[in-house]
């Protein structure tokens, strides 16, 4: 089984257990609510500080897309449907963001062979999907595709896990030194955020507003890396 193959399989073990537990990453889950708002306000307050928000028509690609949640997440923010584009392996994620993100550039392909020219996006993301891949010559391809399809003065946004997950062997972390290795060419800026999920689903949810901001304040409890990564202007 080559590393495409493996990483659709582990999607589909994964749709299945989702199905089991159906309010696991849902809305109903306030633990879930905390962590997804936590990001969306420190993504908003560093793409600010970059210079990379308001979106307007900034051509903007997600690699890994899914069903097209971040690219739902960018048109609230005041992005334009028609500047967006995103990618991802498997066809019935690709089927479903066309529905749910009318008017965006959705191709099904792999991160390691991008169908676009050179320096074609302001801003190229990625969430949770460098985990998903274990090999790592695939990692490397599908970082310097991500480079290459960014413009000067442009970024990658990052969000990703910093820690392996136990109970997962179908995900790896990337290392802060792993990150500086895929992208040598670009600036780093990167913070820890994220208070680690099987902490959180503990919390009563009366308890939820108190603890769930204490407790992520303490550095080791935080289980992902957002960061910003600048590709220099000529």
């Amino acid at each position: 089984m080559d590393e495409r193959d493996r990483i659709l399989a582990a999607y589909e073990a994964r749709k299945a257990r989702a199905h089991q537990r159906p309010d696991y990453f849902g809305f109903d889950d306030p633990a879930h609510v905390a962590r997804v708002y936590e990001r969306y306000w420190k993504t908003l307050r560093l793409l600010r500080k970059h210079g990379f928000h308001p979106l307007g028509d900034l051509p903007i690609l997600d690699v890994g897309c899914g069903e097209g949640i971040l690219l739902r997440q960018f048109v609230e923010w005041g992005a334009t449907p028609a500047s967006l584009a995103g990618v991802d392996l498997r066809p019935d994620a690709m089927e479903r963001a066309s529905q749910l993100a009318p008017g965006t550039d959705l191709r099904c392909c792999s991160a390691t062979e991008l169908p676009w020219p050179d320096e074609t996006f302001a801003l190229v993301c990625q969430h949770t999907m460098f985990t998903s891949i274990l090999d790592e010559r695939m990692r490397r391809q599908a970082a310097a595709e991500m480079a290459r399809v960014l413009r000067p003065g442009g970024a990658i946004l990052w969000y990703d896990f910093a820690y392996d997950n136990p109970s997962n062997r179908d995900v790896r972390r990337v290392t802060r030194n792993e990150i500086y290795a895929l992208f040598p060419q670009l600036e780093i800026h990167l913070q820890r955020i994220t208070l680690a999920p099987p902490i959180v689903r503990r919390f009563p949810a009366a308890l939820l507003p108190i603890l769930h901001p204490l407790l992520g304040t303490v550095p080791f409890l935080r289980t992902h890396f957002l960061g910003l990564f600048l590709k220099p202007r000529r």
